[in-house]
């Protein structure tokens, strides 16, 4: 997935053929290929679109989204320090002048976000229900994969405030929080668009979920073919290689 160099405390993780780099804590948060797949399948959205990350870590998720769309508009929301240093680090490094970078809490959406104000929504909020199991000692990953500033209700709502009129969110989650967030999206005008099954192998249950919602959207429901990551052991489906390699829109 990547070609990496390392510090003593961090590594620069070089994606797409070493176009974008990505700096993080050896020991902190660290995406992973979810975040990859997150930003590489977009609906339909305007060439100058406003994309709101969510929960944005150090930037794999908007960074990859404004590299690969260079005529949207990106904004970055982090509420925690350590990460958001990064955050500004990567999008300096990488020269992005369609970032925006935010420092607040998902939870303030109305005091840090005018209402309407964009066309797609991006989240990877945390897995973990606070509660269903032994966070990590480092603050950064506790935070990242536990709910303890924020849950799934949190970030469908902030979402629904800021999408504009055929807005689109688009979140995942694991199998385990996928009635949680279809109910978390219940009170909103988020009509749900369709669910995507994200599968290790062919033969192996789905291990993630994409969802799409859509303000305004129209009263149908897909149920899309399933992404499996491997097509043999070590080696990439050709969709996933596809989607991390070199490609610009």
């Amino acid at each position: 997935m990547t070609n990496r160099e390392e510090t003593e405390e961090l590594t620069r993780d070089l994606l797409f053929d070493g176009e974008l780099s990505i700096w993080q804590r050896k020991t902190g948060y660290r995406f992973g290929l979810d975040a990859l797949l997150l930003a590489t399948d977009l609906p339909d959205i305007p060439e100058d679109a406003t994309v709101v990350d969510l929960g944005a870590g150090q930037g794999a998720v908007g960074l990859t989204v404004a590299h690969r769309y260079p005529h949207v508009q990106v904004i970055a929301v982090e509420r925690q320090d350590s990460l958001l240093e990064l955050l500004h680090r990567n999008i300096d490094e990488n020269e992005f002048g369609n970032v925006e970078v935010v420092a607040g809490d998902l939870r303030d959406s109305r005091d840090i976000f005018d209402p309407h104000c964009a066309d797609l929504v991006l989240a990877n909020p945390p897995y973990f229900r606070t509660g269903s199991r032994r966070p990590s000692p480092i603050r950064e990953r506790a935070e990242a994969r536990h709910e303890l500033h924020g849950d799934l209700t949190d970030f469908v709502a902030a979402a629904a405030y800021v999408l504009d009129q055929r807005g689109w969110l688009q979140m995942f989650t694991p199998p385990m929080r996928m009635t949680d967030a279809l109910a978390a999206a219940d009170p909103t005008d988020l009509s749900p668009v369709s669910l995507r099954f994200f599968h290790p192998h062919r033969h192996r249950d789905a291990y993630l979920i994409q969802y799409r919602w859509r303000r305004g959207g129209a009263p149908d429901f897909a149920v899309r073919a399933p992404l499996y990551i491997y097509r043999e052991e070590g080696i990439y489906s050709q969709e996933v290689a596809r989607r991390i390699q070199r490609e610009r829109r």
